[in-house]
């Protein structure tokens, strides 16, 4: 199973959709999480001591130690990651003994559609994502207002990437 995460609305999930229906293509199952959408609080000590783990971030971690491998979709925000994304990874990161069970080893493709050229905010997952012991894939799904999406292009950016989560 991959996770698609989304980290925003329109673009970003129209580039999803879009992935995530050229996955279906070659029979890899899928599934679309909006991180928009499940409304975490904004992570703080207090709010998790008082309150404890909201069960919808212990939800989204039981998916992710089931899953073998993610897509993240997110724009650029202010040349960095948007708080959605940054707000999700804190959650889980509280979750258990071992949050980095949740990264290591899961094979990872990076997907932007950005005001910009997204490449902040790319290179800023990538570093994440890789201390966090996962394995990113080299190439990038870029798109932008003035740059569409490129049919032949993400279609060998995902057929590497399906390859590489089949071995």
């Amino acid at each position: 199973m991959t996770l698609i995460f989304v980290a925003s609305l329109n673009e970003n999930m129209n580039l999803a959709n879009t992935i995530k229906s050229k996955l279906d293509k070659q029979n890899i199952e899928s599934r679309i999480i909006n991180l928009v959408d499940l409304n975490l609080p904004m992570y703080d000590t207090f709010k998790e001591q008082n309150d404890g783990i909201p069960q919808i971030a212990l939800d989204l971690a039981k998916q992710m130690e089931e899953a073998t491998a993610y897509i993240f979709v997110s724009p650029e925000y202010n040349f960095g990651v948007p708080p959605v994304l940054v707000n999700a990874i804190a959650w889980i990161s509280r979750i258990g003994d071992n949050f980095r069970k949740l990264f290591t080893m899961k094979k990872i493709q990076l997907a932007t559609h950005s005001g910009s050229n997204g490449q902040d905010l790319l290179n800023s997952l990538r570093s994440q994502f890789t201390r966090l012991g996962a394995v990113v894939m080299p190439r990038e799904i870029i798109t932008t207002y003035e740059k569409k999406c490129n049919e032949d292009s993400l279609e060998r950016i995902l057929q590497q990437y399906i390859n590489f989560i089949k071995e």
